[in-house]
């Protein structure tokens, strides 16, 4: 198995505010919109009247077509979105925010797309808080060890691509059984019909395996090979030991589906691979929303 992706971001070259973080986090919900512009050729309202369905880039990012394999339609239902967005704020600092993607798969086609459309919802979104400045961006590559390397405006981004192996980081990552996680942006986990409103180290662990398994199935070269429930037996017994995770209830998040799980966690008793997976799973966020900047996570080792 192996799961192919690339990382992009793109910098303002100056502050952008200090409002950056929850309504940010909420402008990249709208990235979808900024896809289809960038690739639209027709100019439709409608894709069902589009003629060039067939080879649209839209489609094929968005529709989420199911699998022509009953195994995996199976085991995996609607398969999840090819790309995870997300916030660097660079430890709280405002003036070096850099706004990100990571594209997964064959989706790694269309990187132009996603990077013209990275950089029209930031323009729009720094225009929206000083529309009297102009915006300049800068965009990088990011590399296995996340050192950027500048895209050169001149030269097509394809050209700098750098290619990231799932299969690299879950062989080759040393394992520990003693991690802190850290989230950055709301983790939302549905348990018993609702969000999450406690931070349960199975119930996370159990939702990365499933989204990891996902993507490789249906964007990578083959299923994740691992033994799905000794892993997910073996969850129920990692310990939480210090917890500052807690939900945030503020009404805004409410009503625009931001509200869930914050802060960070300290946890023992993990068993191999437990920690590879879950620091591939950073890449791709977790939970609801994840695509569009929802349960962005950091793990370190202890």
């Amino acid at each position: 198995m192996d799961l192919d992706f690339v990382r992009i971001e793109c910098k303002p070259v100056s502050a952008v505010s200090d409002r950056v973080g929850t309504q940010l986090h909420h402008a990249l919900r709208g990235f979808e919109a900024y896809f289809k512009k960038s690739c639209c050729v027709n100019g439709q309202d409608s894709c069902a009247v589009c003629c060039r369905n067939a080879d649209c880039p839209y489609i094929d990012v968005f529709a989420r077509q199911l699998s022509s394999d009953p195994e995996v339609v199976r085991l995996h239902q609607k398969p999840s979105l090819p790309f995870s967005l997300y916030v660097d704020t660079a430890d709280g600092d405002m003036s070096a925010v850099a706004i990100g993607i990571v594209i997964v798969g064959r989706a790694v086609n269309y990187v132009e797309i996603f990077h013209a459309a990275l950089c029209a919802l930031v323009k729009e979104y720094i225009a929206s808080l000083h529309p009297e400045a102009d915006c300049h961006l800068t965009s990088y590559i990011l590399d296995h060890q996340a050192v950027r390397h500048e895209i050169v405006g001149t030269r097509p981004v394809s050209e700098s691509v750098i290619l990231l192996s799932g299969h690299h980081i879950l062989c080759h990552s040393t394992h520990s059984d003693h991690v802190r996680v850290t989230f950055a942006s709301p983790l939302r986990l549905m348990a018993g019909g609702s969000v999450a409103r406690c931070f349960d180290f199975a119930l996370f662990f159990r939702s990365q395996l499933r989204r990891c398994s996902s993507l490789c199935a249906y964007y990578g070269t083959g299923k994740l090979d691992l033994d799905f429930p000794r892993l997910s037996h073996a969850a129920r017994n990692v310990s939480v030991l210090e917890n500052s995770i807690c939900y945030n209830q503020q009404k805004y998040l409410e009503q625009t589906g931001m509200a869930g799980l914050l802060g960070v966690a300290e946890c023992t008793g993990l068993i191999e691979p437990m920690y590879a997976l879950l620091l591939l799973g950073s890449y791709f966020n977790a939970g609801k929303g994840a695509a569009f900047g929802c349960g962005q996570y950091e793990i370190e080792v202890i």
